[in-house]
């Protein structure tokens, strides 16, 4: 009776347990499927075809000009850019393997990765670049594309292709796309690993040019790390705009006097803030407003004329998106 009794109350535990499995289950099913549609809702209010559409044309164009710019700037000095598309190209130049065969099959792992942990949105267009730089990669006349920059031009191939690499990003960077590849894995880590994005690329980017060292040279390795160096601050400076914008802090007795000038002359914002001295343990405003950087001197000769002995603090800023500085998207 107690053999009976312990039996059932086992097979009571296991069916209870192969429900909350088949729960678990269904939930996480039914959570990948929302994920999906929340992504492609046309009822959500951040859902926009049109935008979808413009971010698709430029995407597929992006890797059309990639492509372009590899074959013309790095192929003819054995350089490689950076991630699975430098792999690709490494790949080619050793074992005559395909590009577009080596990008679909590191991609393909990278995209199931990142669909479980990365926006839904992300992982499709990166899906669609990772097809649109294989089949651009396989095409005759991207392959046998060249511009003749002349004998000994390495240096130039270097500063033009790499320039023309990383300004060609950055449209497909404002638009919160990617081209596939190490991007995926990029954003994953840096989420995990609490590190930049910048130092995850190139911890793997310098084993790519090693292994590309290798088989080459050292010269080709240098100037293929050189190459991606200019990219990345081509991308980053594009990114930025040449208008900057930076964060001024203003510690003057007459704040006062000075913030009317600011708001009526050159139409910026201010904001007042409590400080209070260390030293004096006297309570005093801080003056805080946001300008672009051609509008810096402008703010000084304010301050100037007002106080002479005002503290005038100025930090970069990254992004300032709102009233007066363009809209968020």
């Amino acid at each position: 009776m107690t053999n009976r009794i312990a039996l059932n109350i086992i097979l009571v535990s296991k069916v209870d347990k192969a429900l909350e499995n088949g729960e678990y289950l269904l939930k996480k099913s039914f959570n990948k499927t929302a994920r999906v549609k929340a992504a492609f809702n046309p009822y959500d209010p951040a859902f926009n075809p049109v935008q979808d559409a413009i971010t698709l044309c430029i995407v597929v164009l992006t890797c059309l000009v990639q492509c372009l710019i590899l074959n013309a700037f790095y192929t003819p000095y054995h350089m490689l850019s950076g991630g699975i598309t430098g792999i690709a190209i490494l790949l080619d130049y050793t074992a005559s393997i395909p590009r577009w065969v080596t990008l679909v099959l590191l991609n393909i792992p990278v995209l199931i990765i990142g669909a479980k942990r990365v926006n839904v949105k992300f992982i499709v267009f990166s899906a669609i670049g990772t097809i649109c730089y294989s089949v651009m990669f396989s095409l005759p006349f991207v392959r046998d594309f060249t511009i003749d920059l002349g004998e000994n031009s390495e240096l130039l191939s270097v500063i033009v292709g790499a320039a023309l690499i990383g300004a060609s990003g950055v449209p497909v960077v404002k638009r919160g796309a990617t081209l596939g590849g190490m991007d995926i894995l990029n954003v994953i880590l840096s989420r995990r690993l609490s590190v930049p994005m910048g130092n995850i690329c190139i911890c793997y980017n310098i084993v790519i040019m090693a292994a590309l060292g290798v088989f080459f040279g050292l010269k080709p390795a240098l100037l293929s790390l050189m190459a991606t160096f200019v990219s990345s601050a081509v991308l980053n400076y594009t990114m930025a705009g040449f208008n900057h914008t930076v964060t001024v802090f203003i510690i003057s007795q007459k704040w006062d006097e000075i913030a009317p000038h600011v708001l009526n002359e050159m139409k910026r914002g201010v904001t007042f803030l409590n400080g209070e001295g260390a030293y004096t343990g006297e309570p005093r405003k801080i003056v805080y407003c946001i300008v672009r950087t051609t509008e810096i001197a402008a703010l000084k000769a304010i301050v100037k004329a007002n106080d002479p002995k005002a503290l005038f603090s100025v930090i970069e800023t990254k992004e300032v998106v709102g009233r007066g500085f363009g809209i968020m998207n």
